[in-house]
């Protein structure tokens, strides 16, 4: 895919137009061949702490929709979402911005492309298989819809994660943000 139609995807003009959500989401859920180069500059571009903030909302959405009794796969996702918002709000030289944007198109391929889900929708019999990008979404749909369906994500719970190591603040900030979430849960 050329960068022009990678932009047209995302919905911007130019990589100084990756500031919201709906970019961030185009991005990950595309499962088409992207060139490194243009992800690299498209991550480069971006303003690290607003791209922190859009990587911690995508994963808030997505993990919402996991399956209740896939808490590894839950796991697996929130060390991804920790992982690479630590590394944005860190990136403070071209090479943690380099090794971000590798590990954003290491998870968009993951994510959308190559991993493996087993749905057995409606009753089936027979389980169909699915990326975990579209596992998701049907899981999305059963709230709309109150279909119930079966998973089966073992091929999915294991993800290397490259070694990164969070900043002392990256453990306040996440500290900070349970306590937040922990204080909001006491009044339901």
């Amino acid at each position: 895919m050329e960068r022009k139609e990678l932009y047209e995807l995302i919905d911007i003009e130019s990589a100084a137009d990756f500031s919201y959500f709906e970019n961030l989401a185009a991005l990950i859920e595309c499962d088409e061949e992207l060139e490194y180069e243009d992800v690299a500059e498209l991550i480069a571009s971006a303003d690290m702490l607003k791209l922190a903030e859009l990587l911690d909302d995508y994963f808030e959405e997505i993990t919402e929709y996991i399956p209740a009794a896939e808490t590894e796969v839950f796991t697996v996702f929130e060390n991804i979402r920790h992982s690479l918002v630590g590394m944005a709000r860190n990136a403070t030289d071209e090479s943690i911005t380099a090794r971000l944007a590798e590990e954003i198109e290491r998870f968009r391929r993951w994510y959308s492309i190559d991993s493996r889900v087993y749905v057995k929708q409606g009753g089936e019999s027979v389980a169909r298989i699915h990326t975990l990008r579209d596992a998701i979404l049907i899981s999305r749909l059963e709230r709309i819809d109150g279909s119930t369906n079966e998973y089966d994500f073992t091929e999915t719970r294991e993800y290397e994660l490259e070694e990164y190591i969070m900043s002392f603040a990256d453990m306040l900030a996440l500290a900070e943000g349970e306590a937040e979430y922990d204080e909001d849960s006491d009044g339901l």
